[in-house]
């Protein structure tokens, strides 16, 4: 039999190898930035050009490397991190498996110049697709400056599968805050096609996280402290007011951003009782443990990591928020009264103590089938001893809306050209009668009658679906009107959200709001729509329309439209004012049954209950 197992040739080997290390531009900047930090840099500078594709370039002031050295590095498992099989227990260091440089080459052209201090002249490394093509001596600064061009040109299928230049340009950037954050006692300067994006001098670690996220993070950081025989906890976390749905967090071991669902979960659980469902905290926590605790080398991008004793980790994390959150003086207390109420012992004179009657229905069988209904509907909620629902056809929605005489609103297919704002007083399609019977119960539930059907609304998932069609009628047909401010609004973002904002302009517009750039990090909002409250919080608005705007095209690829609007609706239902009168009622009704899908908010939640009489009846009888 002919032998059919074949050694693969280096080439092929490294670019197997790359595939593993190098997923897309943002690896390639968290290796560079991660060998200039070991190096010992006090200064970096990272340059982008087309979102990484054509030029990643890292400079630091570091130790530098010898002539030999500069060539050595570009080797498989070449690393001067490790001499022997234990130093793999007692990782200190960002690299050690001595790949990152080996693959890197061999997808790229890449360039190095390196000097270490004492050295009169440095060395130059030329590699295209890990081949050699010049090793020299040549005149550089001290430290290292290496430059990864053309990434992915002998491997085009790679390059076809990079997202957008917004979409990678957000993952390089997140690169350089998880590193930039736990070593904020670094100068970083970050460019992107030519032009200043960041600057980040040294400082302490809130003021790395202001420089980063905006001076309006400031206000809500509070301080996370525990030194321990065992670990050293210290970072800060968000005030519970602050947790949205997608919130920024960062944790660090050993000065190592690491991705660990119980380390997430034990800040997260600390939270449960302060923050609303669905939403999370932000964090920056740094955890100092003795490396022999903990596991780096489980995956090639070393951000995955295990615990020695997991239940310790939790136990101290979440406590240790706990602590903070309690220092707050967010977090319920209890206070213990050493009195002690009266207990009576015995019997009060002149009053006589009856035993409780309990009136039962002998007769009563849950079990009996529910006699059949005179008036159907499109929900049947009463049946044997409590509510159910069934979902109702389209036949039965079709059936009731003609009895209400609604008219469905058809959104043009294309935007028009001309901007023509929607209207403040809308026609009327719906025809009800002048008086609705109605109660609001708990703030939240609406019960009213009509077309001789009992109906109750859940006000936040109605409020949800009529502005959800608004919006999405603002952004395919009929504008909002904005209202100029007299003091226009700053609006404090990330370098990559601020390009994102800018690039949905229009659709802000067509929203009521006006944004203007100002610079790389900060926006003005020169217009909001006729009816947003003053105290409205613009600032958490844009920045959740954004974070579910990306959300939505890259992970789900949803509609634009679509994600803006349910974004946005999500935020302000809760602002909408409680109908207390016959008019506001009766005008939510209309607006509610001009949907097309009136009894389900965007989010997928019911709105509606209804029910007839003879279902009211049979429940009592």
């Amino acid at each position: 039999m002919e032998d059919i197992i074949r050694l693969l040739p280096d080439a092929v080997a490294n670019q197997i190898a790359a595939g593993e290390v190098v997923q897309r531009p943002a690896s390639v900047v968290k290796e560079l930035l991660e060998n200039a930090v070991d190096a010992g840099a006090t200064q970096i500078q990272l340059i982008i050009k087309d979102a990484g594709k054509t030029l990643i370039q890292v400079t630091d002031n570091g130790k530098g490397m010898s002539f030999n050295d500069a060539r050595l590095c570009f080797e498989r498992h070449a690393t001067s991190k490790l001499r022997k099989a234990d130093d793999l227990f007692h990782i200190c260091t960002k690299g050690f498996r001595g790949e990152a440089l080996a693959s890197i080459a061999a997808i790229a052209h890449v360039e190095l110049k390196t000097k270490p201090a004492a050295d009169e002249m440095g060395t130059l490394v030329l590699i295209e697709g890990a081949d050699i093509k010049e090793h020299a001596p040549i005149t550089c600064a001290d430290g290292t400056s290496i430059a990864v061009k053309n990434l992915f040109f002998n491997v085009p299928a790679r390059r076809n599968f990079l997202k957008s230049d917004k979409v990678e340009l957000t993952h390089i950037e997140e690169e350089l805050y998880r590193v930039a954050l736990i070593h904020h006692d670094i100068t970083f300067q970050y460019y992107n096609n030519g032009k200043l994006i960041l600057l980040l001098p040294a400082s302490n670690m809130r003021q790395r996280i202001v420089n980063i996220f905006g001076q309006h993070f400031n206000d809500k950081l509070f301080p996370v402290e525990l030194d321990h025989e065992l670990m050293r906890i210290s970072g800060f976390i968000a005030k519970p007011e602050n947790a949205k749905r997608k919130s920024e967090q960062y944790m660090f071991v050993n000065q190592r951003f690491v991705r660990h669902s119980l380390l997430n979960f034990a800040v997260e659980k600390a939270y449960a009782d302060l923050i609303p469902q669905g939403s999370h905290p932000a964090y920056f926590i740094a955890i100092e443990i003795d490396p022999a605790m903990i596991d780096v080398n489980v995956s090639p991008t070393k951000v995955e990591v295990k615990l020695q004793d997991e239940r310790l980790f939790f136990g101290f994390l979440n406590s240790t928020v706990k602590k903070a959150l309690g220092t707050m003086s967010l977090t319920p207390m209890i206070d213990f009264d050493d009195s002690f109420p009266d207990i009576i012992t015995e019997k009060p004179e002149n009053k006589e103590i009856t035993a409780p009657v309990f009136h039962t229905n002998p007769n009563y069988n849950p079990f009996d089938k529910v006699p059949e209904k005179k008036h159907s509907s499109p929900f049947q909620q009463f049946g044997g001893g409590g509510f159910r629902r069934e979902t109702p056809t389209s036949n039965d929605w079709e059936n009731f809306l003609k009895e209400l005489n609604v008219e469905k609103v058809e959104y043009p297919k294309e935007e028009q050209q001309t901007v023509d704002f929607q209207s403040e007083t809308a026609e009327n399609s719906i025809e009800i009668p002048e008086t609705i019977p109605f109660f609001v119960f708990g703030g939240r539930y609406l019960f009213f009658e009509l077309n001789g059907q009992v109906m109750t609304a859940d006000l936040p998932n109605v409020q949800e679906r009529i502005l959800y069609d608004m919006y999405v009628n603002a952004l395919k047909n009929t504008p909002i009107r904005p209202q100029q401010s007299l003091f226009p609004q700053t609006v404090t973002l990330t370098a990559a959200q601020t390009d994102l904002a800018i690039s949905l302009k229009g659709d802000f517009l067509r929203l009521g709001y006006d944004l203007e750039k100002i610079d790389n990090t900060h926006i003005a909002v020169n217009a909001t729509p006729n009816d947003e409250e003053e105290e409205g919080d613009v600032q958490a608005l844009i920045e959740n329309v954004l974070t579910a705007y990306q959300t939505n095209q890259v992970i789900h690829k949803g509609d634009k439209i679509s994600g803006i609007a349910q974004s946005l609706a999500r935020q302000k239902r809760s602002r909408q004012r409680v109908p207390a009168t016959q008019e506001e009622v009766k005008s939510l009704i209309r607006r509610l049954f001009e949907s097309d899908m009136p009894t389900i908010s965007p989010s997928g939640k019911s709105t509606l209950h209804i029910f007839g009489a003879e279902e009211l009846r049979h429940y009592f009888e």
